[in-house]
């Protein structure tokens, strides 16, 4: 985990040890006034200085849950890091506990980089509730059915351009699901992945890495925030900057297009209307506010959806009869003289236990977003000292074998017949936990079902052949981070007839 200390400036070292060793002891002295009742912390390595893994951290946690527990601590340089394992204890903490619902202290990001202000980033706090409270009226469930016909037609713009080039599928992904969020967010029409709204939300990605806890040394040690970035191994001040003006491009550069378009489109009746805009239709409306709100919702809300449409299309690929069963049932139910829409969802239940086993299969935020309790707490004879980071190992969660038989395995069927009512569904784990869940959760399952819907009335996906016309196996690995994706594969997008391909070309 710190391995990357050796190779900092004499001077820094001797900064970090002071530090360090003061740390260590004010933990000490601490811990013996803050825990009274004498309970042990949860279990963990036995190892203090254990690494913390980077790459792939849920899978390790999943695996340390076998043999340590549902519950796991860390201790780092006098951090607490709680890891919850099981669905029962992230529900019993996080979905059912207020005290669980701060952010851990950001340094890097919040301070430094000029994000503190942020949706994702922001503490348990006023701010934090008022931006809340200006996302809820746009994406409760109610509200999101009001962007069905842009989603649809987004979904049909997709699959036209799945017949051009299907080897894109994920870059178009991006563009189908970027396009409508900041249409309905800003009120701003993109028809291409180098938009620079799109590209702005493409690099935001680069940004959740900071979310780790291992990532930046001042999120450990937030008195380096205050080391000038001419001093030896202040590289990150100056990374910062770079930061700042991303975060810049991101939040400030759409919102102000948005009030520009109120002030000189209105009056002429050409100017979109949009969550943002209809939120500054109040003359009291907190601009900064709403910025940080729409800002989040347009950086984050994208690439979640495309990732977990590559993990679907990736089951197709390895699992053909699941895809047969899911095209028959569309043709059963919508014949072969149009798409899918929005109001056949209920009559489409095999295709609803897809997206849920999609999102089960690989939780596209397996370790979620972390979360920080403000008191001291007690949970199964265990003490969680108040300021530990915790997590929420949705990954651990998913291959639960007492709910999951057989995980690894996509398996719709777990979710249908006799006993299913039964199955957790993954809603519960895979858009996070209590007062800090997606906002925009109904938006998104909107967005897979039409897209789902679209793909398998349309087109066949198989694995790709090489020139000999063998099958070639997909290679199959996530990305880390906060959200996880495929690195890219191969596989095989037809139309599933000439009258297929012909059909969206009409429709489109």
């Amino acid at each position: 985990m710190f391995d990357s200390f050796s190779s900092q400036p004499l001077a820094t070292s001797v900064i970090l040890g002071c530090i360090l060793v003061v740390m260590l002891g004010y933990r000490q002295l601490k811990s013996r006034k803050s825990n009274p009742e004498r309970l042990p912390l949860p279990p963990g390595p036995k190892s203090e200085f254990i690494s913390f893994p980077t790459d792939n951290a849920w899978v390790t946690f999943t695996e340390w849950q076998k043999t340590i527990g549902d519950i796991i601590y860390l201790q780092a340089f006098g951090s607490g890091i709680l890891i919850l394992n099981s669905y029962e204890a992230a529900r019993d903490l996080m979905d059912k506990r207020a005290i669980y619902s701060d952010r851990p202290p950001m340094p890097f990001l919040g301070e430094l980089a000029g994000m503190n202000r942020s949706l994702l980033l922001a503490g348990y706090n006023d701010t934090w509730r008022r931006q809340r409270r200006l996302a809820h009226p746009g994406f409760q469930k109610v509200a999101t059915e009001a962007y069905w016909p842009e989603q649809q037609n987004a979904a049909r713009e997709y699959m036209c351009s799945l017949l051009s080039s299907p080897k894109d599928f994920y870059q178009d992904a991006k563009l189908m699901a970027g396009k409508v969020i900041i249409s309905i967010i800003y009120g701003i029409q993109v028809d291409s992945i180098e938009n620079e709204y799109i590209v702005n939300a493409e690099r935001s990605r680069t940004l959740v890495k900071y979310l780790s806890p291992t990532t930046a040394y001042v999120n450990f040690f937030p008195i380096l925030k205050y080391v000038p970035s001419w001093f030896p191994g202040a590289g990150f001040q100056r990374e910062a900057e770079k930061v700042r003006e991303l975060t810049y491009s991101m939040m400030d550069v759409p919102f102000q297009r948005v009030k520009s378009d109120i002030m000189f489109f209105w009056d002429a009746g050409v100017a979109r209307h949009s969550i943002t805009s209809k939120i500054l239709e109040n003359p009291n409306a907190n601009e900064e506010d709403t910025k940080w709100m729409a800002g989040t919702m347009y950086s984050a809300g994208a690439d979640a959806i495309a990732s977990t449409f590559a993990s679907f299309i990736l089951a197709m690929t390895l699992y053909p009869d699941v895809q047969r069963k899911a095209q028959q049932e569309i043709t059963n139910v919508v014949g072969t003289g149009r798409l899918p829409t929005f109001q056949d969802r209920e009559s489409l239940p095999y295709l609803e236990c897809i997206i849920k086993e999609t999102l089960r299969w690989y939780p596209v935020a397996p370790m979620g977003t972390p979360h920080r309790v403000t008191e001291d707490d007690y949970y199964n004879g265990y003490w969680i000292p108040a300021g530990s980071t915790v997590f929420g190992n949705a990954w651990a969660m998913s291959r639960d074998e007492t709910m999951y038989k057989d995980g690894d395995r996509f398996s719709p069927e777990r979710f249908e017949g006799d006993g299913a009512e039964d199955v957790l569904d993954p809603r519960a784990f895979a858009y996070g936990f209590g007062r800090r869940s997606c906002v925009g959760n109904h938006f998104a399952d909107a967005s897979l079902f039409i897209n789902m819907a679209y793909m398998l009335a349309t087109f066949n996906i198989s694995k790709a052949r090489d020139e000999a016309g063998n099958e070639i196996e997909p290679k199959v690995k996530y990305v880390s981070g906060l959200i996880s994706r495929l690195e890219d594969f191969e596989c095989s997008i037809q139309p599933r007839s000439v009258q297929a391909a012909e059909f969206i070309r009409e429709d489109h």
